[in-house]
Order: C-alpha cells, then sequence, then structure tokens
C-alpha cells in the first residue's frame, strides 16, 4: 500500500511540474509584450501582430532567415535569450498550435 501511494504521489508531483513549467515557458510573452510592444503597438512603427498571425513554420522560417534585421536591427535591444523566448512563443501559439493565442500587441 505504501508504495502505490509513492507511485501516486511521484506521477502527482510530476504532473504539477509539467503545468507549471509548460505554463511559464520562459518569459516570451512578457519580452514579447514589453519590448516587441515597442514598435509593434497602435501608433508604433510597426504593424500590430499576434502570434496566429503565422503557422509555426513561417515564424520558424521568419527567424531563420533573420527577416526582422532586414527593416530593423533589433540585436542591441534583446539579448539572445530574449529572441529564443520570444520565437518560442510565437510557434507555441501560432495559428496551427494547439494554444493558439489571439491577442496582440496595442
Amino acid at each position: 500500500m505504501q508504495n502505490v501511494i509513492k507511485i501516486f504521489l511521484l506521477i502527482l508531483t510530476a504532473s504539477l511540474f509539467f503545468l507549471v513549467s509548460s505554463s511559464f515557458s520562459g518569459e516570451g510573452d512578457v519580452v514579447y509584450k514589453s519590448k516587441c510592444g515597442r514598435c509593434h503597438t497602435s501608433g508604433g512603427e510597426a504593424p500590430v501582430f499576434s502570434p496566429v498571425k503565422f503557422a509555426s513554420s513561417q515564424w520558424e522560417r521568419f527567424f531563420s532567415r533573420n527577416k526582422h534585421a532586414r527593416k530593423k536591427d533589433i540585436s542591441s535591444e534583446i539579448s539572445a535569450e530574449e529572441l529564443k523566448a520570444v520565437q518560442k512563443y510565437l510557434m507555441d501559439h501560432a495559428a496551427d498550435s494547439d494554444r493558439p493565442v489571439a491577442a496582440g500587441l496595442r
């Protein structure tokens, strides 16, 4: 009986860890709203967008081809870690994801 309880607690702990870690998948949404939002807001110099603007493969292609640098180099404004977090956030919530997010920057 004690083994069953231990296994149950182990599974419960692992499940909780998974839920917490997946909901805090870095700080991509925070960086997206604070740093990307400087330009990508209503009245900003760049168009307003949300993760569902593109499918995950399109976001991946956008970042792999470094398309943002063609319009504005943001390397001095955002660290490589922050960029990866934003990329993950956009891809995790893209139009074809299982958790699409339609809220854009305002």
